[in-house]
């Protein structure tokens, strides 16, 4: 979330830029603005909505393909414990998607309460 407001904040244009001149002669500018644009939306969207609980499974969804895209270029830049560090994040984030259903604390179980199949509340 905050990374998302922060890239706002320095300036949207100057992240595009630096992330277009970060790939250049290794992805076209073509497939890096647009990602680049996307990004500090989905963050701080995923962020906002991860942290409030409010729709979580849409929230984690949208963090773990970002997260993927992210760890793609990555590797095409040749950064390897940057890599690392976010497939520990895909991890995490793949586990909070597999137990989504039994988190109690949000604001989607006080509004839709689903019922968790061999657990009781």
């Amino acid at each position: 979330m905050f990374y998302g407001i922060g890239k706002f904040i320095s300036g949207l244009r100057n992240f595009v830029g630096g992330m277009n001149q970060q790939f250049s002669g290794k992805l076209p500018a073509l497939m890096v603005m647009p990602f680049a644009y996307f990004i500090p939306f989905a963050e701080t969207i995923s962020g906002v909505l991860i942290f409030l609980g409010l729709f979580t499974r849409f929230g984690l969804t949208l963090s773990g393909l970002l997260l993927i895209g992210l760890t793609f270029g990555l590797v095409i830049l040749g950064q390897a414990p940057i890599v690392a560090h976010n497939l520990q994040y895909i991890l995490v984030n793949f586990v909070l998607l597999w137990f989504v259903d039994m988190n109690r604390y949000s604001l989607d179980s006080l509004f839709w309460r689903p019922s968790v199949a061999g657990f009781t509340t």
